[in-house]
C-alpha cells in the first residue's frame, strides 16, 4: 500500500503501510470520550474546531490524512483525552492553514538547524554545492539561542519541531540537551529528529528515548552496499545499518514507547526496487518510505519552470531556523535568497508576518510564483 506523506506531489510515499487497524483504534479512542470532548473542552474551542469536531462526530471519521506517528501520539496519550484533544485541533489547524493559505500569528511548524554542515556529499543534496559549503553558510547552533527559540515556540503555541535541515544534526555536540530541553515544554506537541544515521551512539539513543521523541527519520536510499556508498557519498554502509539496528534495539527496552522509526529513501536513478528496499529496512523500522529527489542540489541553476506556478503551502504552515538565527522559508532556499530576518534580532511571532514574508506570500497567491527566485526553479507543486 502507498500514502502520501506530504501534500506536494513530489512527497515521500510510504511503502505497504498498514496503517487501518491503528485508525480504527484512533477513532474508537475519540468515539468513546465524546462526552467528555463535548462537555469540557469544546465550550472553549474556536469556531473552525467546533465545526472539526462536529464533522468527526458525525461522520465518525476525520477529514484531514493521519499517519503513523500521529496515531502513534494519540494512541501513546489515549488516558489523557484533554491532551489528545488540543494535540488533533493542532493537526487540524497545520492542515488548513496550509490547504487555505491561512495567515496565522505564528508558525505551527519550526524547522531549526542544530548544524549547517553534513559529513555526507549525496549528488541529490545542496551540500555538493561547493560555494555553499564553506563560510558564511556553515555553522554550529548556539545553545543559548536554540533555548531562546524554544521558550518561545513553547510561549506561543508552535506545535511542532523538527531538528534538521541543510546539515546533519548529530554533529552537534550538545544535541542530546537540545531534545531533553525541547521535551520540557508542554504546548510542543511534536518532537522529530531527521538524521543519516552516521553518528548514532547508545548515549544518543537512549536519550532519543528518554526524551520521547516523536519520530526519528533516517535518510537511506539504497539496500545494497555499492549503490548505497554511491548515493550516500562518504557513508559506511555497514556502518549505517549497524547504527539502525542499535537504535531499533535499544527501543525494545522501553515500554509504551512514543518513538517512530522511519527510513526514508531518494530513488535518485528511478531504478530502486521498491519491494526489495522495504523488505531490507523495515526490519530495523516501523516505517519505511520512498520517494524521487527534489530539485535542490543547485537549485539556483536549474532550469524555470513556468508550468509551475501555484502557491507553496511552506509559505503558511513553517518557518525554518538556520544555526545563526536566519529565517527561511525553505530549505531549497540553501542560501537564503528568500530569508526575512533572524531571531537573534526579532521574535518568531514578529518575523512571521513581517513585510517580506507577506509580500512573498502575496506574490504566490497572485500567480507570480514563477516570477521569483528561486521560486521558480524548485519544481515542488501542490494541484
Amino acid at each position: 500500500m502507498w500514502q502520501s506523506l506530504g501534500r506536494d506531489k513530489t512527497t515521500q510515499k510510504s511503502i505497504n503501510l498498514d496503517f487501518q487497524s491503528n485508525l480504527d483504534e484512533v477513532k474508537e479512542i475519540i468515539i468513546t470520550h465524546e462526552d467528555q470532548i463535548v462537555k469540557n473542552y469544546l465550550s472553549k474551542a474556536n469556531k473552525s474546531e467546533k465545526e472539526f469536531w462536529a464533522t468527526f462526530f458525525k461522520n465518525k471519521d476525520f477529514d484531514f490524512p493521519l499517519n503513523m506517528h500521529i496515531m502513534k501520539f494519540i494512541i501513546h496519550n489515549k488516558k489523557n483525552i484533554e491532551l489528545v484533544f488540543k494535540y488533533l485541533n493542532f493537526r487540524f489547524l497545520f492542515n488548513e492553514v496550509s490547504e487555505k493559505k491561512i495567515v496565522t500569528e505564528y508558525p505551527p511548524y519550526l524547522l531549526i538547524e542544530p548544524v549547517s554542515t553534513c559529513n555526507l556529499k549525496c549528488p541529490f543534496c545542496f551540500q555538493t554545492d561547493g560555494s555553499f559549503t564553506k563560510k558564511p553558510y556553515m555553522g554550529v547552533m548556539d545553545l543559548s539561542l536554540f533555548k531562546k527559540i524554544i521558550d518561545e515556540a513553547n510561549e506561543i503555541g508552535v506545535g511542532a519541531v523538527t531538528l534538521a535541515s541543510r546539515g546533519e544534526p548529530t554533529l552537534h555536540p550538545n544535541l542530546k540537551e537540545m531534545l531533553k530541553y525541547t521535551r520540557t515544554k508542554k504546548n510542543i506537541f511534536e518532537i522529530k529528529l531527521n538524521t543519516n544515521a552516521s553518528f548514532l551512539t547508545e548515549e544518543l539513543c537512549y536519550e532519543i528515548f528518554n526524551s520521547k521523541i516523536n519520530q526519528v527519520v533516517i535518510s537511506a536510499d539504497h539496500y545494497e552496499k555499492t549503490m548505497y556508498e554511491k548515493l550516500r557519498k562518504n557513508a559506511n554502509f555497514e556502518k549505517i545499518v549497524k547504527n539502525a539496528d542499535m537504535l531499533f534495539d535499544i527501543r525494545k527496552k522501553f515500554s509504551n514507547n512514543l518513538t517512530e522509526i522511519r527510513i526514508s529513501g531518494i530513488d535518485f536513478y528511478k531504478t530502486t526496487d521498491k519491494k526489495k528496499f522495504h523488505d531490507f529496512w523495515i526490519k530495523r523500522s516501523d516505517h519505511v518510505s520512498i520517494g524521487y529527489a527534489l530539485e535542490r542540489w543547485d537549485t539556483y541553476n536549474n532550469k524555470e519552470h513556468p508550468e509551475i506556478n501555484d502557491p507553496c503551502e511552506n509559505l503558511w504552515d513553517r518557518m525554518y531556523i538556520w544555526f545563526d538565527g536566519k529565517v527561511n522559508p525553505c530549505d531549497a532556499d540553501y542560501k537564503s535568497y528568500l530569508s526575512y530576518g533572524s531571531v537573534e534580532k526579532n521574535t518568531i511571532k514578529n518575523l512571521w508576518k513581517n513585510q517580506i514574508i507577506e509580500k512573498l506570500r502575496t506574490e504566490h497567491l497572485c500567480n507570480d510564483r514563477k516570477k521569483t527566485n528561486p521560486c521558480n526553479k524548485c519544481g515542488v507543486t501542490f494541484v
